[in-house]
């Protein structure tokens, strides 16, 4: 499979690396500003999830996520990487660094600290058959007009153009649906971060359990949500910056941010 035109990377190569990874229905494009900000310290690799951006063709499947996620590994990073992810990416992650704890350095984990089971899972299920009932083109301008409406101009104006697939919603339920990755997290012996929007009300629930089982530390942005990463961007590249500092070693190593 042709993965690299799906990869983005900023900075030195022989620097410690970060790998970020996106929600779902997006790309590896809304990490830009936070990567231009921390490549003069890390490297930091962005790449498209497969089923998004330029590998939309490819499906979001586990086999074929793990081979990706294998290639970055092993063609990109000089050492294991600190894995951030975001949202759906933050479930990859900790699927991922679970299952090969050796091919990573750490976890930052934002706006995933919820297990999807019992009813949360069959509220998911419902989203999913419910947003198969709409065409495609009906669901990305539906979701336009959601977006402006609710998101601050700049960080919808970065999401909006992205293509809603609903093959990659499908297909998520196998990496998020019925998985207690709070439990999963105790045999996960790296350093693990877990920062939330303070409104993120759909994914905080789990939040200190996960912490306990990940012997994690919390990081809480006031006043955000969700999207907290993206809405606030200075905030969240400070909080990336001193986690990775504490677990790759950086410049001026410090505590993190309250």
């Amino acid at each position: 499979m042709d993965f690299a035109r799906g990869i983005t990377a900023y900075g030195d190569p022989r620097n410690p690396a970060l790998l970020f990874l996106h929600g779902i229905r997006l790309a590896g494009k809304i990490w830009e500003e936070h990567a231009l900000a921390l490549s003069d310290e890390f490297y930091v690799v962005t790449p498209d999830l497969p089923g998004h951006g330029a590998l939309a063709e490819l499906p979001f499947e586990i086999p074929v996520i793990d081979a990706f996620l294998a290639h970055i590994a092993a063609t990109l990073t000089c050492g294991p990487p600190l894995v951030i992810g975001y949202s759906l990416g933050g479930y990859v992650a900790m699927r991922y660094a679970t299952d090969l704890p050796e091919q990573t350095a750490g976890l930052l984990l934002a706006g995933c600290s919820t297990d999807i089971i019992g009813h949360r899972q069959m509220l998911y299920e419902l989203s999913v058959k419910l947003s198969g009932q709409f065409s495609p083109a009906f669901l990305q301008s539906a979701l336009a007009v959601f977006l402006r409406l609710t998101l601050p101009r700049h960080v919808a104006e970065t999401i909006v153009p992205f293509r809603f697939n609903q093959h990659v919603f499908r297909a998520s339920r196998k990496i998020v649906g019925g998985v207690r990755y709070s439990e999963r997290l105790v045999t996960y012996s790296k350093p693990v971060l877990i920062v939330n929007g303070q409104w993120d009300v759909l994914f905080r629930p789990d939040e200190a359990k996960y912490a306990r089982s990940a012997r994690a530390q919390i990081a809480i942005m006031n006043g955000a949500t969700h999207i907290a990463p993206l809405s606030c961007p200075a905030q969240f590249i400070a909080i990336v910056r001193a986690f990775a500092r504490e677990v790759l070693g950086g410049r001026g190593a410090s505590g993190l941010l309250n």
